[in-house]
Order: structure tokens, then sequence, then C-alpha cells
């Protein structure tokens, strides 16, 4: 008998929320975010993580599915609430080793996520893929960066659903600071964040 797999505390950026919408609509992202939502509530026991400026986010930018989501979540008590994510030093040192200013502010406009994610189980779900690379390019300087899972629910080649059903475990394919970069990663990624 295998060994049983506690839940994991996971934090979901409002893209995945936003995108998730769209009743039965099979458009992507739509259709891959929604599908990796229902999976974590339908087959799983994982948590989502809410912060206040999680929250905040979200209540803005949600769609009506995954208002409900997140209700059933609340209601089936699977939410990780973080009173206060801030790591001033981390954030400090985001600003200081960024190469470039556009850098900086893309990577310091989703650092709560980070932060709700350190304070948690380390795992960001997050379609961009732009700063997941701004934050990849840090990991050498930033230690802590370095162990954070980021899993882009809508690159299949990631198994983000498989991945999920089997217990969200750290995998080190899947930690910002592994310097391989899969080739989806690098097709998705169009529009680099200027220098």
């Amino acid at each position: 008998m295998g060994r049983k797999r506690s839940p994991k505390c996971l934090v979901i950026d409002t893209d995945i929320a936003r995108a998730a919408g769209g009743g039965n609509t099979q458009r992507e992202p739509s259709k891959s975010c929604r599908v990796f939502m229902d999976t974590m509530l339908d087959h799983t026991q994982h948590k989502v993580v809410l912060t206040r400026a999680i929250q905040e986010e979200w209540n803005k930018h949600q769609s009506i599915a995954s208002l409900n989501w997140r209700a059933t979540m609340i209601a089936q008590k699977r939410v990780c609430l973080i009173r206060t994510p801030v790591n001033n030093e981390l954030r400090q040192k985001v600003e200081q080793c960024a190469s470039s200013d556009n850098k900086r502010k893309a990577m310091l406009k989703d650092f709560h996520l980070v932060e709700a994610a350190y304070q948690a189980d380390k795992i960001v779900i997050s379609m961009d893929e732009t700063v997941r690379n701004c934050f990849r390019e840090i990991t050498h300087k930033i230690r802590p960066l370095a162990f954070i899972t980021w899993v882009n629910p809508c690159i299949s080649e990631e198994t983000p659903v498989d991945w999920l059903k089997n217990g969200a475990e750290l995998e080190r394919k899947r930690l910002l600071g592994n310097r391989r970069e899969s080739s989806a990663t690098w097709r998705i990624n169009k529009r680099p964040v200027r220098e």
C-alpha cells in the first residue's frame, strides 16, 4: 500500500480564475484552466491559498465559474488563509537583481503570489510565462526563489492535471531554479519583457 499524500496549499493566480470562465467553451486557455480548477475541486483534497491581496485580485477579475469554485472551496474548508505574507527582504532583493525596470515591475506586480507560496507549500499556478521567466532569471542570485514550483495549466507538456491528481509533489523540473527550459515555455513566451 502506497503512502498517503497530504493535500497541498496552492497559490492560484487571478489569470487562471479569470480564464476559467466561459461555461463549456473549448477554447484555450479557458478550457485548460477550467479543467485544472475542476480537477482540483473534484478529484483532489488540495487547498487554495488566500491572502488579502489575492482575494482582492480575485474579487476584481474572477468569472462567475471561479466565484462558484472559490465559494465551494471555502464551504469545504479547503482554504489556506495567510494573514501577512509580505517579505520585504525578498522583495528588496528582487528589486535589486532585476536586469531591467520592466522586469522589475513585472516581478513586483506578481510578487505577492511568491510571498504567499513561500509561506504555504511553495506552489504557484499561473499562465504568466513572462514573469515566470523573469523570476527564473534571478534564481541564481536569490536562492529562495529557486525552490518555488511554478505550474502553467495551459502547457500540456507540463502534464498539470496528472501532476495535480498525483499529489502536486515538488519536482525539480517544475522549480523556478531549474535551468532547463522546456520547448513549450519557449513557444508560449513569444513576447519577452523588454530590457
